[in-house]
């Protein structure tokens, strides 16, 4: 049954008909190279068919997108679906999480699958097509999890790479969760997954050191969520990021750091670059928001997760990073857990599961305080949420661009209209929100998914189970 999934996940869907409909979006800004031009686009079935000056051109539909922003769909490389972590399961599954990332701009996202207990490493894979089974609103790729380092896991890389998982994950901590690998198993890995064409995503912090704060914070009664910050200060993330970069040096292996949040590990990411290893990071939308004073409030529990939160320098250095490069993507890291899961650390910040909901913030997120707050570019926003996720992680040139023959999948934002972000203004699954009361500069309009129109205004009109599998393949 799990090669017969396995065969198949990357199959090509039947052509359609002759006379596929068309939709010409007219007048829109678009970002072109480094380039911001009105022009117009055109949509016949699931591609883009042309763009530039179609003024001769009719089509079945038509949409005036005159002052607005006409960008290619997000691209979230980092979501936990149905993901089971610290005693719960995130709220998100196929459907609610891809109609959430849908309305924040995103068409595209990439889930993770842990190995199960004494599972093959090609059932994480087999899981995932089976949860997104009727459910998926947007195309959805997936990176299997290793948590079982023996022979028989490292046999199976190959064949999960060809069957379009080349991204594959491992954890630096989470002993008690049955997550950690050890670095030497880290290597064994590393090497068939690079030769196989693969690439390997570390969650980089140091365990020794966590396992040794958290008791003792513990004992001293320091149990508010801002010691969860403190159990885990920058250098328990610098110094795991020292021991990936000679792990490259010594394997030759191609890595990607998750969810970057010191900048001291920045600094050893940038030399090690500059080194010519192949390794980079990414980093998250709510890293670059959020200070870990939101930590010290009463309801900080809601801010948990790893690595924490940082300082305001912190925020600034990371905000640099992606200004001028080094940080070449931006995440959602979204780990949906419900009210009553993230309770179970209001006495004890141990004891609450570690994330935050954020698919369907981060698009509009960014846009407002990267874009309208003059951070950054157009073009460089276009890169963090879109192309660049869909270069390094292989969904280019289909996927993260508006070029004929690209998948049209399309974002018409309103770049003037202001709104808060809430609560009540969201349609993530959590009973709660992290982004309460944040007023957002930018306002989508309509998504695209394939051609279809999938998000109009306030309503979604996509059909459960639309969305397909991303067989990818890496690039070099």
């Amino acid at each position: 049954m799990e090669s017969d999934a396995l065969s198949s996940a990357g199959a090509v869907p039947a052509e359609g008909s002759l006379r596929e409909p068309s939709i010409l979006i007219r007048g829109g800004q678009m970002v072109v190279g480094q380039a911001v031009i009105r022009q117009d686009l055109l949509i016949r079935g699931e591609t883009v068919a042309a763009l530039g000056d179609l003024s001769h051109m009719e089509a079945d539909q038509e949409i005036d997108a005159d002052g607005l922003l006409v960008l290619p769909g997000g691209i979230d490389t980092h979501v936990h679906f149905n993901d089971t972590f610290m005693g719960t399961v995130s709220v998100h599954d196929y459907f609610v999480g891809t109609r959430a990332a849908a309305f924040g701009g995103t068409t595209s996202v990439i889930d993770f699958s842990n190995q199960v207990p004494g599972g093959s490493l090609a059932k994480t894979l087999q899981d995932k097509l089976e949860e997104s089974a009727g459910k998926a609103l947007i195309d959805f790729g997936v990176h299997p999890a290793i948590t079982r380092p023996d022979e028989e896991t490292l046999a199976e890389i190959p064949e999960v790479v060809a069957a379009g998982a080349p991204t594959m994950k491992c954890y630096m901590t989470y002993r008690e969760d049955g997550l950690l690998i050890e670095d030497e198993d880290l290597k064994r890995i590393v090497r068939p997954l690079t030769e196989a064409g693969g690439m390997l995503m570390l969650h980089a912090e140091d365990n020794d050191a966590i396992e040794a704060n958290v008791p003792s914070l513990i004992q001293e009664g320091k149990t508010a969520a801002i010691y969860h910050a403190r159990s885990k200060p920058p250098e328990v993330e610098t110094e795991a990021i020292r021991r990936i970069i000679q792990m490259a040096r010594e394997t030759g292996g191609r890595f990607f750091i998750v969810h970057l949040a010191s900048p001291g590990g920045l600094e050893l990411l940038t030399d090690a670059m500059e080194e010519g290893l192949d390794i980079r990071p990414e980093t998250c939308a709510h890293y670059l928001y959020f200070s870990d004073s939101v930590l010290e409030r009463e309801d900080g529990i809601k801010w948990i997760c790893s690595p924490p939160l940082r300082d305001e320098a912190a925020m600034e250095a990371l905000w640099q990073g992606v200004v001028d490069g080094r940080i070449r993507m931006v995440t959602s890291d979204d780990a949906a857990y419900s009210w009553e899961a993230k309770l179970f650390g209001k006495d004890r910040f141990d004891r609450c599961p570690n994330g935050l909901p954020g698919i369907e913030a981060r698009f509009p997120l960014l846009y407002s305080e990267g874009v309208a707050k003059g951070r950054i570019s157009l073009p460089r926003f276009v890169e963090i949420v879109s192309s660049e996720p869909a270069r390094l992680f292989g969904m280019a040139p289909k996927k993260g661009r508006l070029d004929p023959g690209s998948d049209a999948d399309v974002v018409i934002l309103d770049p003037e209209t202001t709104w808060v972000m809430g609560q009540d203004t969201l349609h993530m699954g959590t009973d709660w929100s992290a982004y309460e009361g944040i007023e957002i500069t930018g306002k989508i309009l309509k998504v695209f998914s394939r051609g279809e129109l999938l998000i109009d205004g306030e309503e979604c009109l996509g059909t459960p189970g639309r969305g397909r599998y991303l067989h990818r393949r890496l690039n070099g």
